[in-house]
């Protein structure tokens, strides 16, 4: 019996622990059609004036952390990380700045 009662709080805590993620990776989406938003952690910070000088105008909203510690979703291994995420979910994630810009000027 107490085996069964202890796999019935494993699998609760598992479910809870999922819905937390996607429930905090929401958080993060953009709010209007056809904008992104802009998750970042790093200590090299983005503006929206270096967003504008770069020819990047899709970008409605961003977060950004400093460090790792900061950092609010369980996929950030490393810093930097720049992850872009739509109305629906994550559409984009580097490592590297450039190619943020990159995919941003293309998309």
């Amino acid at each position: 019996m107490k085996k069964f009662c202890f796999i019935i709080i494993l699998i609760s805590f598992l479910f809870t622990a999922c819905n937390e993620s996607e429930e905090n990776k929401a958080s993060f989406l953009s709010d209007e059609e056809g904008k992104y938003a802009l998750y970042v952690v790093s200590d090299d910070a983005i503006t929206f004036e270096e967003l504008q000088e770069n020819d990047i105008n899709n970008v409605k909203t961003f977060t950004q952390e400093k460090t790792m510690e900061d950092a609010r979703l369980e996929e950030i291994e490393e810093a930097p990380t720049f992850i872009v995420f739509d109305t629906k979910d994550k559409v984009y994630k580097t490592n590297n700045r450039d190619d943020l810009f990159k995919f941003l000027q293309e998309h």
